[in-house]
């Protein structure tokens, strides 16, 4: 019986799309490369641990930061691979298209995702996905379409949860680098959960603390530290950042809170969120996106309380 190609799955960007490519990758991993950002690969590795993982593929580009400035810009390029293994994108942004060609000059490169892009960046665009008119496409699902992964495949390995460990305990992580996507009503939502429940806060090395949160209360933790935070964790509690992602690809019982941008397009399979009642719906999200504004109208700690519950 013939060996099925190889095919590369493109994502350079950040901690959570690198995990979400992954998720599809881990399903078939001695077909399906992953090329993504370098800072990714241990932690994919961590939270492949058990598993079989994916080859990796190192691409850092310069446009790949929150920095504005040289947003065109890809940096140096080397060639990584003069063979016609095919090669994947779903972002539908013609810079991942550009830089993918240069390096991979052979490949046949199939990219998708083209509307759902320039619906983010337009409110007409947008308008009948804002509306429930037209389906927002997923991004696990168009991963897993785009590298012919059965999709019933992909909800068998999220509905695999972690057995739940002893004692109880709640994990929750501040996330995101932008402040405007950080849930700010941490202290109360830790106080009342203290209560009942063992609770600890997590955050990454540069994430700005919301107030109330002294610096002495929070864990700062990556890769395979967090990993294992994760995994001893009855909930975790987060935002719409990387670490939902990871936190879902691991199988914990994974709680999103939704206000900043629409969740459908991102949320992990068998994850149920938290969302606001003002969360914006489609593609495009809030104006205060990209931005450290304390943004307000998220859910209240009493409404995620009420929902562990």
């Amino acid at each position: 019986m013939p060996r099925a190609k190889k095919l590369i799955l493109f994502e350079p960007w950040n901690m959570g799309d690198a995990l979400i490519a992954a998720a599809i990758a881990l399903q078939d991993p001695t077909r399906l490369v992953l090329a993504c950002n370098p800072r990714w690969h241990p932690l994919i590795r961590a939270a492949a641990e058990g598993l079989t993982p994916p080859d990796l593929l190192a691409v850092d580009l310069d446009y790949v930061s929150r920095s504005r400035t040289g947003r065109w810009n890809p940096g140096s390029l080397a060639v990584l691979s003069t063979s016609t293994t095919p090669v994947v994108t779903i972002r539908g942004d013609i810079r991942d298209y550009n830089a993918a060609k240069k390096l991979f000059p052979d490949a046949n490169l199939r990219s998708t995702g083209w509307l759902a892009f320039t619906a983010r960046r337009s409110a007409l665009l947008d308008l009948p996905f804002a509306k429930g008119w037209l389906p927002v496409r997923n991004r696990y699902r168009a991963w897993a379409n785009i590298a012919s992964v059965p999709w019933q495949n992909v909800e068998h390995f999220y509905q695999q949860k972690l057995a739940v460990p002893a004692p109880p305990l709640i994990t929750i992580h501040i996330g995101a680098q932008w402040r405007s996507k950080q849930y700010p009503h941490v202290a109360k939502l830790a106080e009342l959960l203290t209560k009942t429940h063992q609770v600890q806060i997590v955050a990454a090395p540069a994430d700005p603390l919301p107030d109330g949160i002294a610096e002495t209360e929070v864990r700062r933790l990556i890769d395979h530290p967090l990993v294992d935070a994760f995994r001893a964790s009855t909930h975790v509690i987060v935002n719409d950042s990387g670490p939902m992602h990871l936190a879902a690809i691991l199988r914990c019982r994974t709680h999103p809170i939704a206000r900043i941008s629409p969740i459908e397009e991102w949320l992990p399979p068998a994850t149920i969120p938290i969302e606001a009642k003002d969360a914006p719906k489609g593609y495009r999200p809030h104006p205060g996106y990209m931005s450290d504004a304390v943004i307000e109208g998220w859910p209240s700690p009493e409404e995620i309380v009420a929902h562990l519950n």
